[in-house]
């Protein structure tokens, strides 16, 4: 049944459960963190680096934010598709979107992992 409906017969169903999907993820990685400020009540900057400073904590927010960008990518996707008339501008305004996610996608690595690009 799921397979069935994943396919080109239902050609939304990928992309709504994927935004499904991401919500969830992103729900257990903000309970995951509530815990893990709940158990070490971070007070100081110091706590808070080390909070975050784990590889595998890193990680997790890492998939967080590739999760937030994918869901809100695909909800403005459909929004520019639904209200967006002329197919210029939408798709102008989709590349907007696109350059505007990877620079926010290469921000967060940036960010976490110190990288140089």
């Amino acid at each position: 049944m799921l397979f069935e409906l994943l396919t080109a017969k239902y050609p939304g169903m990928r992309r709504w459960l994927t935004q499904r999907l991401c919500a969830l993820s992103m729900a257990v990685v903000l309970l995951l963190l509530w815990l893990r400020v709940m158990w070490l009540s971070p007070q100081s900057f110091n706590e808070w680096q080390a909070l975050f400073a784990p590889w595998w904590w890193r990680l997790l927010t890492l998939w967080f934010f590739v999760c937030m960008l994918l869901h809100a990518w695909l909800g403005v996707r459909d929004v520019l598709r639904d209200y967006v008339p002329h197919l210029g501008s939408r798709n102008v305004l989709q590349w907007l979107v696109n350059i505007s996610v990877c620079g926010n996608a290469l921000a967060v690595m940036w960010i976490l992992f110190g990288m140089d690009f």
